[in-house]
């Protein structure tokens, strides 16, 4: 929101609870479209039903699914460009490299409401950017990634990382800074080149991730070293994970180095 601020775009919010944004839009994202909709020139969809178990939920799909469809049909009918934030866990979890290639095979109702999505803005919207993400890290980060907790109980509470396992599997997250760079770029060059055809613009999917692969106990390591220097990781036995290595799409921009980020937030 500031980066979108400071680059003077005007921004409508729409939210389950009220935040006091000056634009404002109520909504469930289970029912009808809430009254009042902007007239607009961008959607981007980032809310979600995060739930990885594998019991169904309803309510998972109305959030991550059928509002979608609603949005789209929204961005259709008023000309809108559509980014929609969706998952590499659409992919699985046992390919250790995934790419644009690497086979569709959700493993819970989380990564199939998302796929469904994915397939309401493609055969709805006219112009539009699927963004594959593998996780975002970040300060007060959502803790369905273990790695962002880690990283507030430091912060916060001067709480060193608990690693399970060896922590050998490796990763390559993406900076929650990085992540908003990557949307404002993708608004930025939709606004440059608007005039352009139809044929030209198509539909994109987009894969986001980090430059940088550590493993999980490099990650918490660094945690260690920059936020909570002479402490240690706390280790408990338990099942390592695999690897999972995202290609990622080309940045319009040098990534932020995870021991960079830590010592910003630092300083």
């Amino acid at each position: 929101m500031p980066m979108l601020e400071s680059a003077r775009y005007e921004i409508f919010h729409i939210v389950r609870n009220k935040k006091g944004f000056e634009h404002e839009l109520q909504w469930d994202f289970t029912g009808p479209l809430p009254d009042g909709m902007p007239k607009c020139d961008v959607i981007i969809h980032l809310a979600a039903h995060v739930d990885f178990g594998l019991n169904f939920n309803i309510e998972q799909y109305n959030v991550n699914t059928v509002s979608t469809f609603r949005l789209s049909a929204y961005a259709k009918a008023h000309s809108v460009y559509f980014i929609l934030a969706s998952t590499v866990g659409i992919h699985g979890s046992k390919y250790a490299q995934i790419n644009k290639d690497t086979p569709i095979v959700p493993e819970n109702h989380y990564a199939e409401s998302k796929y469904l999505a994915e397939q309401a803005v493609q055969t709805v919207v006219d112009d539009s950017c699927i963004l594959r993400i593998s996780g975002i890290y970040g300060l007060n980060g959502p803790e369905h990634l273990g790695l962002n907790r880690a990283i507030s109980e430091a912060f916060y509470h001067q709480k060193p990382p608990l690693l399970i396992g060896h922590g050998k599997g490796r990763r390559n997250y993406i900076c929650v800074l990085d992540a908003a760079r990557w949307f404002l770029n993708l608004i930025m060059q939709r606004a440059e080149c608007k005039e352009s055809t139809k044929k030209d613009r198509g539909d994109k999917i987009l894969y986001l991730a980090g430059t940088e692969v550590l493993t999980i106990e490099e990650y918490l390591k660094t945690i260690v070293d920059v936020l909570l220097p002479g402490r240690a990781l706390v280790r408990i036995e338990g099942q390592d994970g695999n690897d999972s290595i995202i290609s990622a799409s080309s940045a319009p921009f040098p990534l932020i180095k995870f021991r960079d980020y830590l010592q910003s937030m630092k300083r």
